[in-house]
């Protein structure tokens, strides 16, 4: 891996020399196009047409512009492999970008290939400052040169302005002989309407190309994050669910203890017993443990089905799993009279009231004993189950949102209502949850009768 890591740094200062090399040599790449601007040059002063002037001043920025923002990039990436190797900072990289600037101009002024010194300069300055914020946010080396081109493209404009002409820039001899043959020709306001015209919008695109570049990386890591978060919460309510089903088989098997201990005892009892009408009497009873095993598989793997059971059955089933152990609770159940029989899924149904029940077990509570009352009344034609506690209660904010996936007002997963919800109105009931602050909270669920 990490001669993988120092194979990609290496590969960034090759890269990088090989720009300034090819920046260097660029006069002699396009000297066809330098030709064409001198041409257009003569064009102009022999026709008297300014229009020739402008248009070899835009080739020749270009080419400016193309040659110093390969040069630029040569540069970034060497700075780039200095900063990794190094970690260099701030002043630092300014020297060394600097210093790699001045061999390049130092080459160019051997191969006799002239460069506009302030102009350059400004432009490549600016261009390290937003170089270091743009980089920084997008990491990209292509956007950094399309900011670069645009700086670079615009100052040459400058160089081709007779205004600028006595702060000794635009003197070497192209941008010389364009503004020579723009007073020829009487037209030096027109060269510098047409410089400012394309400086201005030029500098204002590079940062606002900068600025929506910086604000597109930030919004698209903030974009990535909040998935990468989501998916990670996805994961973390994958695990609960699974944690929760594992909970839910553990239940199941040990609700099918009972029925095995049932069928162990009466198949122990059919070896030794001799009696016909006792055998057919196990028999029957083994048949109905068997049943009562199926139907509870049956119940917690498919959710469809229902089968109609007591009220008072189903309450009972879900007493047997509560826990008692804690003094300082006080559990009061009550079955009403005429109570009619519900069309459920009786582990599911009982699984979710559960859950119900272990919120009001775990809420805190600021008196002296908690109070639980769990209770099944007739209502219509149906059934009302109850269970009220007198915690500290729900804030009315949190009630709409009590029933969402993983929200929870007590540190645990969150799953607890949301599946108590999910299974009442799977078995076509309805549930309600009524809260007072420092008071306590009730859950009311409605479910029709069989």
């Amino acid at each position: 891996m990490k001669k993988k890591e120092l194979y990609f740094k290496y590969i960034y200062i090759i890269f990088g020399i090989m720009l300034l090399i090819i920046s260097i040599y660029f006069p002699l790449i396009t000297k066809n196009s330098w030709f064409n601007i001198i041409y257009r040059i003569k064009e102009a002063v022999t026709l008297g047409d300014s229009g020739h002037l402008i248009l070899a001043s835009a080739v020749m920025s270009f080419l400016y512009a193309l040659q110093n923002s390969i040069m630029f990039l040569g540069i970034i990436f060497i700075m780039h492999y200095i900063k990794i190797r190094k970690s260099y900072e701030g002043i630092k990289l300014l020297c060394i970008s600097i210093f790699i600037a001045s061999v390049f101009y130092f080459f160019s002024f051997i191969l006799n290939f002239q460069q506009e010194l302030i102009t350059t300069a400004l432009s490549f300055i600016i261009c390290l400052l937003i170089y270091e914020k743009l980089f920084q946010e997008t990491n990209s080396f292509f956007i950094v040169f399309i900011m670069s081109f645009q700086v670079f493209f615009a100052f040459q404009w400058i160089n081709i302005m007779p205004l600028f002409s006595p702060y000794h820039i635009g003197q070497t001899d192209i941008p010389y002989s364009i503004k020579i043959a723009a007073l020829y020709l009487n037209s030096a306001a027109v060269l510098n309407f047409t410089g400012w015209a394309f400086f201005l919008p030029l500098i204002f695109l590079a940062f606002t190309t900068s600025t929506l570049f910086v604000s597109y990386s930030k919004n698209m890591r903030i974009i990535k994050d909040n998935y990468e978060k989501q998916k990670e919460i996805q994961n973390m309510k994958a695990k609960i669910m699974q944690s929760r089903i594992n909970n839910e088989m553990k239940t199941l098997v040990h609700d099918l203890k009972t029925p095995l201990v049932t069928i162990r005892g009466l198949s122990s009892l059919l070896s030794i017993s001799k009696d016909y009408d006792k055998i057919q009497e196990y028999c029957q009873r083994i048949e109905g443990s068997v049943d009562k095993m199926n139907e509870m598989i049956s119940c917690f793997l498919y959710e469809s089905s229902k089968q109609k059971i007591k009220t008072e059955e189903l309450i009972n089933y879900v007493r047997a799993q509560l826990p008692l152990e804690d003094n300082s609770i006080k559990i009061d159940i009550k079955i009403y009279e005429g109570v009619p029989d519900l069309y459920v899924n009786k582990i599911r149904m009982a699984r979710a009231i559960m859950n119900i029940l272990e919120n009001a077990i775990i809420v805190p509570c600021i008196k002296p004993f908690k109070h639980i009352v769990f209770e099944a009344k007739p209502l219509n034609e149906g059934v009302k189950i109850i269970v009220k506690d007198n915690g500290i209660g729900i804030d009315e904010g949190e009630i709409i949102k009590i029933f969402e996936m993983g929200y929870s007002t007590n540190n645990t997963s969150g799953l607890g209502l949301w599946f108590a919800k999910k299974v009442v109105e799977e078995n076509e009931g309805k549930i309600e949850i009524l809260s007072t602050k420092e008071e306590g909270t009730t859950v009311l669920i409605y479910l029709p009768s069989a």
